[in-house]
């Protein structure tokens, strides 16, 4: 009864360690053990950094009632998008899983800070360039474009696409 619990409980810390954009309980047509060791045959060890992109289709650690999992890929991403769950019996033959996929609270806030300062650097060139004239004012914003243009970019390739491609993944693993 008490590993149960403290499986429980470390369960929970997991989830919180993570900002969820996607979230949903599926009812798959396998078994728990079923799904649980297709899911584990197609998972690395997350530590393991020789095997990117080799051997598994996923990467992170499965156990007995759940897992928690990113893409394989051939390099570091820490902005990479992981998918968390956890697996409940719902007879011999289904399963529901608690699906949910999302980013590491550090990588958020960095991206936030880094947004608010990029907002607050444009605001202040702004100001100060206009009270001298609209036509430096423009010169000076048009520094900032290439800086707006990365964010962008940023947001929508690496972390976007990452998220989109967890999540039709996951999906159509557990469908």
């Amino acid at each position: 009864m008490r590993i149960q619990e403290a499986i429980r409980i470390e369960h929970k810390k997991i989830e919180i360690a993570m900002v969820s954009f996607f979230k949903k309980d599926l009812e798959v047509n396998r078994s728990c053990d079923a799904l649980l060791s297709e899911l584990s045959a197609s998972t690395i060890i997350s530590c393991d950094r020789m095997n990117y992109g080799k051997k598994g289709e996923f990467r992170g650690s499965v156990w007995h009632n759940g897992f928690r999992i990113a893409l394989n890929t051939f390099y570091w991403n820490s902005f990479e998008s992981q998918a968390s769950g956890s697996v409940e019996s719902c007879g011999d033959s289904q399963c529901v899983v608690h699906l949910s996929i999302g980013i590491h609270p550090l990588v958020l806030i960095i991206m936030c800070l880094w947004n608010l300062g990029l907002i607050a650097a444009l605001i202040a060139a702004a100001v100060s360039a206009f009270s001298d004239g609209t036509s430096k004012g423009f010169a000076v914003i048009l520094l900032f474009i290439p800086f707006i243009a990365a964010d962008v970019l940023f947001l929508r390739f690496a972390l976007y696409s990452n998220y989109k491609k967890m999540k039709i993944k996951m999906l159509e693993y557990l469908v």
